[in-house]
């Protein structure tokens, strides 16, 4: 069978990124199924052989200018200068409170998931434009469009994407290149087992309650274990002749729907009341009897 084409997909060790090389791979295409360390693609690679896929894992961090133009320069030499599609999938979730994400923690969100979109799509761009066609398709998120409290710096992360990639829409499009932005909600897949939490945030903080509110609303929402419907969504604004600019996939997908219609005080009244924190309560074996005002009794959300 005839390659239907090449694609680089970044971020594919596991979740989104690896179904997403899996399904391209499955269609006919050339896949670089890139990844930070590589050896995280051992059972993808394997997997490949079985099928018969033709596809490889290349390294790429796509923090560091070096690794992003070594392993861009490899895939077009080994393409003779053909690049169909570009998938933007790596990235990361932080969370805590702003005040207690440090400038550097803060820099290296924005530096995996703004950045270094920038900096493969930027790398990519010359070999599209020189052929006349091509796909950037980016993994945004829902939280590009809405904001809760605890997740700023993933939402600033996603909210610049936003901008960035409308921006670049307009600015590829005549050279025929097509450029969406797919807005998952929550899956179950490592992106949340994996976040990083601000290493001032902890069980002395005064936003405590905040962040458990945070993680009972979080534990609440609906997972779906099936990657189907995001890649669905992929594979069609990267094979779309016109594909539209945002794609928001998932149950919660009706939020970003909602919200321009929701007035912004109406939105923030739901938002404290969803993430009020649980009053604090002193054990009933705490303290010493008759007095539950002791420093040291146990306190609990």
């Amino acid at each position: 069978m005839a390659a239907a084409g090449t694609v680089l997909v970044t971020g594919c060790s596991s979740g989104i990124g690896r179904a997403t090389a899996e399904r391209f791979a499955a269609r006919g295409f050339t896949v670089f199924a890139s990844m930070r360390r590589p050896e995280a693609g051992a059972s993808l690679r394997a997997l490949a052989a079985e099928k018969g896929w033709r596809l490889t894992t290349p390294a790429l961090d796509v923090a560091r200018d070096d690794s992003v133009a070594e392993a861009v320069a490899a895939v077009l030499g080994e393409t003779d200068g053909r690049l169909d599609v570009l998938v933007n999938n790596a990235g990361y979730y932080a969370t805590g409170p702003l005040e207690e994400i440090t400038p550097d923690e803060l820099r290296a969100q924005l530096e995996t998931n703004v950045i270094g979109v920038h900096r493969v799509t930027r790398a990519v761009l010359p070999a599209m434009r020189a052929r006349g066609s091509g796909a950037i398709v980016t993994l945004g998120s829902l939280s590009g469009r809405v904001a809760l409290p605890v997740a700023g710096a993933y939402h600033a992360s996603k909210w610049a994407l936003e901008g960035m990639i409308e921006a670049w829409r307009l600015e590829l499009g005549p050279f025929g290149i097509r450029v969406t932005l797919i807005e998952p909600g929550p899956f179950a897949t490592a992106f949340y087992a994996n976040e990083r939490l601000a290493a001032a945030s902890g069980p002395e903080s005064p936003y405590a309650g905040l962040l458990a509110a945070y993680r009972r609303q979080s534990a609440g929402l609906p997972r779906p274990a099936d990657l189907g419907p995001v890649v669905d969504a992929i594979e069609r604004a990267a094979t779309g002749s016109n594909p539209r600019l945002r794609w928001p996939v998932g149950p919660t997908s009706w939020s970003v729907r909602l919200r321009p219609f929701v007035p912004d005080r109406l939105y923030e009244w739901i938002m404290r009341l969803a993430f009020r924190p649980r009053p604090r309560r002193i054990s009933d074996t705490a303290g010493a009897p008759g007095d539950p005002r002791r420093k040291d009794a146990s306190l609990r959300l």
